[in-house]
């Protein structure tokens, strides 16, 4: 049997002038979070591309020695395939970064009144008192009462998840009458898939909003995550900014720091250039309803080589939004805090059920990508996007591979492999230190060494598993084989 992953209740921090106790220290610099630049931030970046340009005359130089101790008939077709794919990333780069340095927060274009009405999701298995807090961050958002909907739905726990969440919604109810909350209990656990989809059938709002029941958002980010709805009707979702809520707790917790903020405020914001976003996280993303409501019972039912889908439901969402046509954006400005695994064993969990929805949703992606999508902006632009994508998920392993042969031919060569990953990461903390301006960025060449050495395996261990569903870090009893019907039995929490 999988051991289990548990997590300790997480303090966010409070900062001065914060709105609410959900809120932790973020570094927003109003419509532009690069806008500042310090002169700190500048030797930095200089500095960093300086040593990455002796870094690559260093390994070429280092591999040309290399390759002339191994046999030039195996090494020489690896060299010229490592030689392309630099130039192509060199050149990918280049492209989004310059996107990414273009992206700002999504603002108002008009007044707007009244807001749309959204509906929030919470779905929670065995959380405990976590559950009670996301919902109250929920609960005191700063967005128009009569407008705002709340279902927080239990799938089935066995602790006293229930029991918390039902003095949450009372509470909230006390708090504010006009408030419309409501909680759902799944008499069976029957996934998180499952448990949004009760949750949906009880929404009213023309905007759903997902939050995960270990997270806590920041009392605008209801009304920021809903202004590329109003400032476009093309737009079918947007994905919220997640960040780390105990990022001291641990080495692994630091890595994922940087982990989340170059997902999110690099690569997400790179991508809302062609609202070519393809994953909404489930931690904290919105969806219209009139583009996701036809396919919900697909998405429900979804199968993977004859096994029910019960991971990934939140880039299955995207895909069904992608495959409308409709454009997929992210705005740095709707922040929300959750708690990561602290031990490697959580982490490798984690990111090996992330790498199997990767392995399925992007086969699902690539089925339509290539079809008529209408008129859809950007088109060009995510497809290329998609193709970089694709071939990173491999290339890595290609110059792990390549590197291993020349360093069992050529031991010396090793510090200089090791020397471009170092570099990789050092172009990583520039990025990084460029969104956050903290030291933060110390522990990404650091990351790339240890995922190196501890993490590799989890992608091709992924493509080999892509049918295993297990959540794996969730004490759910959920099996591979199969998927419970749990919406059969549902009671709603007394007022």
């Amino acid at each position: 049997m999988m051991p289990l992953v548990t997590r300790k209740p997480y303090n966010l921090p409070q900062p001065k002038g914060a709105l609410h106790p959900a809120m932790g220290a973020v570094n927003r610099h109003k419509d532009n979070p690069r806008s500042s630049d310090t002169t700190t931030a500048r030797w930095l970046g200089g500095g960093v591309l300086v040593l990455v340009v002796v870094l690559l005359v260093v390994f070429w130089r280092g591999l040309g020695l290399a390759a002339a101790g191994a046999q030039a008939s195996v090494d020489a077709p690896w060299l010229w395939l490592l030689a392309a794919w630099g130039a192509v990333t060199t050149g990918a780069f280049a492209w989004r970064v310059m996107l990414w340095r273009r992206y700002r927060p999504h603002r108002l274009k008009r007044d707007v009144e009244p807001w749309p009405h959204i509906s929030v999701v919470v779905p929670a298995f065995n959380e405990s008192q976590e559950v009670a807090r996301a919902i109250e961050s929920v609960a005191r958002a700063d967005y128009p009462r009569e407008r705002l909907q709340i279902i927080a739905v239990d799938d089935g726990s066995t602790d006293d998840t229930w029991q918390h969440m039902r003095c949450a919604v009372d509470a909230a109810r006390t708090a504010d009458a006009r408030l419309d909350i409501q909680a759902l209990q799944l008499r069976q656990n029957g996934g998180k898939r499952e448990a949004l989809y009760a949750g949906m059938q009880l929404a009213t709002g023309s905007i759903l909003v997902t939050v995960d029941s270990d997270t806590r958002i920041e009392a605008d980010a209801l009304r920021e995550i809903v202004v590329p709805f109003i400032n476009d009707n093309d737009v079918g979702c947007v994905a919220g900014s997640v960040r780390v809520a105990n990022p001291s707790e641990s080495i692994i917790t630091r890595f994922l720091r940087c982990y989340f903020s170059l997902s999110f405020r690099y690569v997400r914001a790179y991508q809302d250039a062609f609202r070519g976003v393809f994953c909404a996280p489930g931690a904290l993303s919105a969806y219209r309803m009139s583009v996701i409501r036809p396919h919900l019972d697909a998405w429900r039912q979804q199968s993977f080589l004859g096994r029910r889908c019960i991971t990934g439901e939140d880039r299955a969402l995207t895909n069904i939004v992608l495959r409308a046509g409709a454009l997929t954006a992210y705005q740095d400005t709707a922040v929300a805090w959750s708690a990561m695994p602290t031990t490697y064993l959580g982490l490798a969990l984690m990111f090996l059920r992330w790498a199997r929805s990767n392995v399925r949703e992007t086969l699902v992606l690539w089925s339509f990508l290539m079809d008529d999508l209408g008129q859809r902006r950007g088109l060009a632009a995510l497809r290329f996007n998609m193709l970089l994508v694709a071939a990173s998920l491999l290339m890595p392993y290609v110059f792990i591979a390549h590197a291993a042969m020349v360093v069992m031919a050529t031991p010396l060569a090793l510090p200089v492999y090791m020397a471009a990953v170092v570099g990789g990461g050092l172009v990583s903390a520039a990025i990084y230190y460029a969104n956050e301006r903290d030291h933060g960025w110390v522990w990404l060449p650091v990351y790339q060494v240890y995922w190196l050495v501890t993490l590799s395996w989890v992608f091709p261990w992924a493509l080999l598993t892509p049918h295993r569903m297990g959540w794996l870090t969730r004490g759910s009893g959920q099996r591979d084989e199969g998927h419970a019907e749990a919406q059969a039995g549902v009671s709603l929490a007394s007022a």
